[in-house]
């Protein structure tokens, strides 16, 4: 099988739907996710915190599933163009394509991570279950730790999203070769 890189052949050289409304799905939580992450102490103590917080986790679910159906979805049965790994640009892509799986894999499982040791109130609604054996300051101290790495690898990703939209824009706009249109809707 040779491997491809240049724009698509024909019009119907695209993505298959469902990856294409995965792909933009995971992106708009994210940036979402990002914005909610970073707001959440503008609201003040007791139930605006607790709504913020409880968006954020929900949020969060979604985006975890989300992730999860489009992993499976490319792994099973999306569509995939080859790459020329011996170009630059080709060599670019698969590289970033795989940090940015793997740092949003990191992100959504610190996340996780966190909410298992803080334990929140959803709404105030519904209280989720603190898991794990630890004192009040050990659980305390590993959750705000857990909080900085999670709000690092959100700041990461974000950078590697922008980094991605912009070479798909200059792949647009500048190359002119088509790349962008394999992932625009129909």
């Amino acid at each position: 099988m040779s491997r491809w890189s240049g724009p698509p052949r024909d019009p119907v050289d695209r993505y298959d739907r469902r990856t294409i409304a995965a792909h933009w799905l995971v992106a708009a939580l994210i940036v979402a996710q990002w914005t909610s992450g970073h707001t959440i102490d503008w609201f003040a103590k007791g139930a605006p915190r607790v709504d913020s917080r409880s968006v954020h986790l929900i949020l969060g679910t979604l985006l975890a599933t989300a992730l999860a159906y489009r992993v499976y979805w490319r792994i099973a049965r999306g569509r995939r163009f080859p790459v020329d790994t011996r170009s630059i640009d080709g060599w670019a892509s698969v590289v970033m394509q795989g940090a940015l799986y793997a740092i949003l894999i990191t992100v959504v499982g610190l996340g996780l991570w966190n909410e298992a040791l803080r334990g929140d109130s959803l709404f105030n609604l519904v209280s989720l279950p603190k898991l794990g054996a630890y004192t009040k300051e050990a659980r305390h101290l590993l959750s705000n730790q857990v909080t900085t790495w999670h709000s690092l690898a959100a700041n990461l990703l974000l950078i590697l999203a922008g980094l991605h939209a912009t070479a798909a824009l200059i792949h647009h706009y500048v190359l002119r070769d088509g790349t962008l249109q394999r992932m625009l809707p129909r």
